[in-house]
């Protein structure tokens, strides 16, 4: 069961720690720490971007 648990909330679990990791340095200070929040606040859409575009999976439908 725990095995099921990380299968399916890895991913999801990084881009949290990831957004909140960019949401931080944002707040924390400028010049570098703003190229490091809008690089670590841009994967997610970069996933999102990546899923959306080209979605995998059977587009079947049952019968």
């Amino acid at each position: 069961m725990i095995n099921r648990f990380w299968h399916i909330w890895t991913i999801p679990l990084l881009l949290g720690i990831i957004s909140l990791g960019g949401l931080i340095s944002a707040l924390v200070g400028d010049d570098i720490w703003d190229v490091l929040s809008w690089l670590t606040l841009g994967i997610p859409l970069l996933v999102i971007a990546r899923f959306w575009l080209k979605p995998q999976g059977s587009k079947k439908l049952i019968k």
